[in-house]
């Protein structure tokens, strides 16, 4: 996973192999992802909020949970 931070943008680079760990993690599995394998972009202003989000590069299916996808922000962002 690549993290950049910036005063004002804040970008997200999640391969496959990223989601797959996280959504199944020890301890904290999260059962029935739409997550899991799937590479993402986000990027987020500085309040925070979504200013672009790219799942699969726009091949394969694009669908997954809003919930799961800001566990996995918060938690991406915890790290760093």
């Amino acid at each position: 996973m690549n993290i950049k931070k910036g005063p004002y943008i804040t970008k997200i680079w999640a391969s496959p192999l990223d989601t797959y760990d996280w959504v199944h993690r020890v301890g904290n599995a999260w059962s029935g992802s739409t997550l899991s394998d799937k590479r993402v972009f986000v990027e987020l202003d500085s309040k925070g909020d979504l200013v672009a989000l790219v799942i699969n590069s726009g091949r394969g299916s694009q669908e997954v949970d809003s919930h799961e996808l800001n566990a996995f922000i918060a938690d991406a962002l915890k790290v760093r």
